[in-house]
């Protein structure tokens, strides 16, 4: 009896070496299901099943995914902006690295800024449209002057602005709309009582301790309700927000009411590299990395597929799958049915190039 349970503990032993010590796969799902498995596609472009379709929009992790209510569109924030409409499609893909002429500086709401011109993506066909007048590149506004040029052009304009990159390294700049025309307006250090400043993601303007709100279209992140995780490049969670959230201005979406409409399940993974990090390590893996196989339910519809993903090598931890289903608030959840898969795969080892975001497209009737 005691030498069977010497016998019983010493192949626990080995096969927990083994689990832990090598990529040899001993999971019961792998074992099990393995020629299942093996039949899943690799995640990639048009991907399909019976009721909806994924077209890979980005190459790249983390961008940001916004939706305008008042157009009815989204814009995902990426190397180069890109707008999907409502039914899924690429409206319009900004290529900023060709724009050599453009001179881009930064991306406001859904403005698309340059040193001479701006995109606003809003429009049905966005083209690159020039400031009609530029005031005080030369630095020869004074304060008060400065501030009655700010407040005519405030009252008169349905957008305003606020830019924290120029050209100069000392300036900023306020960016008018009305009637269709483009004013800028430059602020150096030298106005005293006038800020425009950064407060962590946020561009604010103050002039004699008042600030004074932007003036722009409406927008909203996404959410993946089943991870509690927010589409801003962030990839911010409810447990990180609601510590500096509580007058909601740090992130107003926390307070809308998302819905979950699916989920990206996680069947099993397969260990096919691993790195030994660590002072001191001898060799034992630190993380193994291989082969997810997951299933993506939504609108009672299942598309299976397969992508990279890691794991921390310990007790109790769980695959790292850097996988999100990103849907609408409830509010306007009846004008669009789109949703995105964005697939953020956190390292460069053992990558397989599929990471970015997939637009979600249910196939139309």
């Amino acid at each position: 009896m005691k030498k069977m349970l010497l016998s019983i503990l010493l192949i626990i032993i080995i096969l927990f070496v083994i689990d832990k010590c090598t990529v040899i796969n001993l999971s019961p799902k792998l074992l099990f299901n393995q020629n299942k498995y093996k039949k899943f596609p690799e995640l990639n472009d048009g991907l399909q099943c019976d009721k909806f379709s994924i077209e890979r929009a980005t190459q790249t992790s983390n961008a940001g995914i916004q939706y305008f209510p008042k157009k009815n569109f989204f814009l995902i924030n990426n190397l180069n902006p890109i707008k999907i409409d409502s039914i899924g499609n690429k409206v319009f893909e900004l290529d900023i690295e060709k724009q050599h002429t453009f001179n881009f500086l930064e991306i406001i709401n859904c403005f698309v800024v340059g040193i001479d011109s701006i995109y606003d993506f809003s429009d049905d066909k966005s083209t690159s449209k020039p400031f009609n007048e530029v005031l005080n590149k030369d630095k020869s506004i004074k304060s008060e002057k400065w501030t009655q040029i700010f407040e005519q052009l405030y009252q008169s304009s349905d957008i305003v602005l606020y830019g924290w990159r120029t050209e100069f390294n000392s300036a900023q700049c306020v960016y008018f709309h009305a009637e269709g025309k483009w004013t800028k307006l430059y602020l150096f250090d030298n106005l005293g009582s006038i800020y425009i400043f950064s407060e962590g993601s946020k561009t604010k303007c103050k002039i004699k301790g008042k600030e004074i709100p932007h003036k722009w279209y409406e927008t909203h992140y996404l959410k993946d309700v089943k991870k509690a995780k927010y589409s801003n490049e962030y990839r911010y969670t409810d447990s990180y927000i609601t510590p500096y959230n509580i007058d909601v201005s740090f992130f107003p979406d926390q307070k809308l009411k998302y819905q979950s409409i699916g989920e990206i399940k996680t069947l099993a993974f397969s260990k096919e590299a691993y790195t030994t990090e660590g002072y001191l390590n001898p060799g034992i893996p630190s993380a193994f990395y291989g082969t997810g196989y997951y299933e993506l339910t939504t609108d009672n519809a299942t598309l299976s597929f397969r992508t990279i993903a890691y794991k921390n090598n310990g007790l109790a931890e769980s695959i790292q799958t850097d996988t999100y289903l990103f849907s609408l608030p409830e509010a306007f959840a009846n004008k669009s049915e789109v949703c995105f898969l964005s697939y953020d795969y956190s390292t460069n080892f053992h990558e397989n190039n599929k990471k970015g975001v997939y637009v979600i497209k249910k196939h139309q009737q």
